[in-house]
């Protein structure tokens, strides 16, 4: 038992250690990072094993799971929330629309506005929509009527596609751009210049907003099929060579990305809100990499175990709302109850320091 015992607490390492290595690098290592909450598992049963026979053997398992227990707090909290609203307080939430359900024959782009209406959100962005009667613009100007934003910004990702991003406001937007990944790519990301007004005097502080969203696994359904039968070991054909060839693609495909997130990040010097859907779980090169210098609204406010997507795989947290220092996170939020395969997040930030 003892060899098991090893081998759960270096793979357990080996993944805590995977976000700092580039998954073009060792690809192996970034699929690692994906077992770490089970490999973290193991580890407490193997610490219970040996701990109620009172072995000195318990310490190895004791020993790599507290090495790793500022991995398992990307996972899981324990936060409360501040429910004092302050004069300085803006909502924020990130929520992939998943062409407000156009593939499933549906159209949920009303039930989507009135929950991010029960937010009071002042900033949202928004992945992945689409307008089924043309013209994406106008579906931005439907969106910001609905949800009384008065400014917003929608970027498309090509001329003669009517799918793309927006980033709606309740404070002007001064500027805004696209960040580019290359042609070759069904992904995008933006950001915009928001002007913040101090509620207590005439001063005013712009701070930038990014909505990101990274390239995706494409599983279909015949991967979910394959899945299903191997965790139900149910007797049947899987898939699993295709599905590790499919992962590792995401991998190579993302990293690029965030390198260019990266060299955006830290190119800008104003505060930042960072969120979107990054399609990578929190022990990630792409985590780890988009948030550097910049706190998480879950490990700050949250509570609980987090899933952001409702599908089978990738499970646990793939949409992230992130924020400079500046800011005071008062409250975080999941909003299961979404349409589509992801849950809304949101958070409440103070901003009373940036007008100090």
């Amino acid at each position: 038992m003892f060899p098991i015992t090893i081998v759960a607490g270096l793979l357990l390492l080996v993944s805590g250690f995977s976000p700092s290595v580039k998954p073009s690098y060792i690809e192996s290592i970034a699929l690692l990072g994906l077992a770490f909450p089970y490999l973290y598992l193991a580890n407490v049963v193997l610490l219970i094993y040996w701990g109620v026979q009172l072995r000195l053997k318990s310490i190895f398992p004791l020993a790599i799971l507290l090495i790793n227990v500022n991995g398992l707090s990307l996972y899981l909290q324990w936060n409360t929330s501040n429910k004092e609203v302050k004069t300085h307080d803006i909502n924020v939430v990130t929520y992939n629309a998943n062409l407000f359900g156009y593939y499933d024959e549906k159209w949920h782009v009303d039930s989507i506005c009135n929950i991010i209406k029960s937010t009071s959100a002042d900033i949202v962005l928004l992945q992945e929509i689409y307008n089924k009667h043309g013209n994406l613009e106008r579906m931005r100007r439907y969106l910001q009527k609905q949800l009384r934003l008065n400014y917003g910004a929608v970027s498309k990702l090509s001329n003669n596609r009517e799918y793309g991003m927006c980033i709606l406001s309740r404070y002007p937007i001064k500027n805004w751009d696209k960040i580019h990944f290359g042609r070759n790519t069904g992904n995008m990301s933006m950001y915009a210049d928001v002007e913040l007004a101090d509620p207590e005097s005439e001063n005013q502080r712009t701070i930038r907003v990014y909505n990101i969203h990274l390239q995706s696994v494409r599983f279909d359904k015949t991967d979910y099929q394959s899945m299903e039968t191997i965790l139900s070991d149910e007797p049947g054909e899987s898939n699993t060579e295709g599905i590790i060839t499919k992962l590792k693609s995401a991998y190579s495909k993302r990293s690029p990305q965030v390198q260019a997130l990266k060299k955006e990040l830290e190119s800008c010097k104003l505060t930042k809100i960072v969120g979107g859907d990054f399609n990578d779980v929190p022990m990630s090169y792409t985590y780890h990499e988009l948030s550097e210098d910049l706190k998480d609204a879950f490990t700050q406010r949250g509570s609980g175990l987090e899933t952001t997507y409702k599908g089978l795989f990738p499970s646990f947290r793939i949409d992230y709302l992130l924020y400079s220092d500046a800011m005071d996170c008062q409250s975080y939020r999941s909003y299961a109850e979404m349409p589509g395969d992801h849950k809304m997040i949101s958070t409440r930030l103070n901003t009373a320091s940036l007008f100090k």
